[in-house]
């Protein structure tokens, strides 16, 4: 048990912040949700040609092993939403940034194709699936009515970090082994961010005698405030036919959008074009994304979810139009412009719009059970592209799939409704009097 004195630092901490102390859970949770990129597609993406020389594999062996790791990492996701759910944001987020840091470490040891997969599972479980989700679910508990806006601003700084990022690393690895550049970012994720979440992250502002926002908890007249929060069980979200028409419109986004990003060098060579084009133009569509991402989070936070899921859909349509053609004039401009709008707004989507319609109560757990599909299908996005290539001799077969299977989704999408219960609770609020230092 956590003591006394422990917990009065804790509780210091949060009450004495001179602003809301859930801008302070959001600085840290987004830097967290940052230190996720080793994990994240785009990042392995600069390694698939050292991958096929090293191993000698083809690319789609290099992508079966990417589905491979990406699918078998997500089957724990609803386990890990639950653990959040149970235990708190601060203690899940500490345990599994060790943990992957200490994956990222291993990489330096890998040298076999079995060491490869372990390795692929180990940082896809860990940093694109828990570790985005704990964090990300750490923001939504201390915001409600502003959640849109505020995951926007999140996703536009990781988009502008990836802008940044993957030249970064593209030029790194021209000079140093790709073994190193493993080790490097390991070293980052456990002694600069571990230590971060660890002192600052905490768990829900009901915790500490707040609402969501920074409302305080009583009126001036010491009313007890209440806000109205329609909380859904994963059993029960899953009978609502919006969860499976949103579900499908958003297998759509990464299945494909994770086919594009981990073959972008790829299909700008087979253009004619050489790889610092292609990471140049990821930074641009990412510098796109982090715009994308404000407008998407203002206009989740003002309209139904239904009509931005087809936005989403519609821009995906046209990059992919744009990548079946690049050799032609302005649709790299096209691409980028397209895929940007669909990298900025389903992540706000992701990251808002599921615990805006099913509540915070149990958005670990339902959460997670979304995860796990979206990421199986971000397995499945590459392997299709790479079997595009190796069976086909281009990309245009695969692009024009997704062109094909967008277009439901995002009819469908506009006519649908928010689920309600036949009565909605108030929010439950429980406020303990001096919380848990590990909260």
């Amino acid at each position: 048990m956590p003591s006394v004195s422990s917990a009065s630092r804790a509780s210091r901490l949060v009450n004495g912040s001179p602003l809301y102390y859930g801008w302070i859970v959001w600085c840290v949770a987004t830097i967290g949700w940052i230190a996720t990129s080793p994990g994240q597609a785009f990042s392995i993406s600069l390694f698939v040609d050292d991958f096929i020389r090293e191993f000698g594999l083809d690319r789609t062996g290099v992508s079966a092993l990417f589905a491979a790791g990406t699918l078998m990492g997500a089957l724990g996701l609803t386990w890990v939403g639950r653990g959040i759910d149970r235990y708190g944001n601060r203690r899940a987020a500490v345990l599994i940034t060790a943990l992957f840091a200490l994956s990222l470490l291993a990489w330096t040891q890998i040298h076999s194709v079995w060491g490869l997969l372990l390795g692929l599972v180990a940082i896809r479980s860990l940093g694109q699936g828990a570790l985005s989700l704990v964090n990300t679910t750490a923001i939504a508990s201390w915001f409600w009515q502003r959640r849109g806006l505020v995951m926007s601003l999140s996703l536009m700084l990781f988009s502008l970090w990836q802008a940044a990022y993957v030249p970064l690393v593209q030029r790194l690895l021209e000079g140093i082994a790709w073994r190193q550049a493993w080790l490097l970012m390991g070293l980052i994720v456990g002694g600069l961010v571990l230590p971060l979440l660890w002192l600052l992250l905490r768990n829900r502002p009901e915790d500490y005698g707040m609402l969501p926002d920074g409302k305080d908890l009583y009126t001036k007249s010491g009313t007890m405030r209440r806000i109205q929060e329609d909380n859904w069980t994963l059993a029960e979200t899953i009978k609502t036919p919006i969860f499976w028409i949103f579900i499908f419109g958003r297998i759509v986004s990464p299945a494909w959008g994770s086919g594009l990003i981990l073959h972008n060098v790829s299909i700008f060579t087979s253009n004619g074009y050489d790889a610092r084009t292609a990471a140049e133009t990821y930074a641009l569509l990412m510098v796109i994304g982090a715009g994308a991402s404000l407008f998407f989070g203002w206009l989740i936070d003002r309209m139904r979810p239904g009509p931005v899921m087809s936005i989403q859909l519609a821009a995906l349509s046209v990059a992919m139009v744009a990548g079946m053609s690049l050799q032609q004039p302005g649709m790299i401009w096209l691409y980028a412009v397209g895929f940007g709008l669909v990298m900025g707004g389903g992540g706000v989507f992701d990251t808002s719009v599921w615990t805006n319609l099913f509540g915070r109560a149990h958005q670990g757990e339902i959460r997670g059970f979304v995860s796990t599909i979206l990421i199986a299908a971000t397995a499945v996005g590459p392997i299709l592209f790479g079997l595009s290539y190796d069976l086909l001799g281009s990309y245009t077969p695969v692009l024009g799939l997704g062109v094909l299977l967008a277009a439901c989704p995002m009819v469908l999408a506009l006519f649908t409704s928010r689920p309600r219960h036949r009565t909605v609770p108030a929010l439950n609020v429980t406020v303990k009097a001096q919380p848990a230092a590990g909260d």
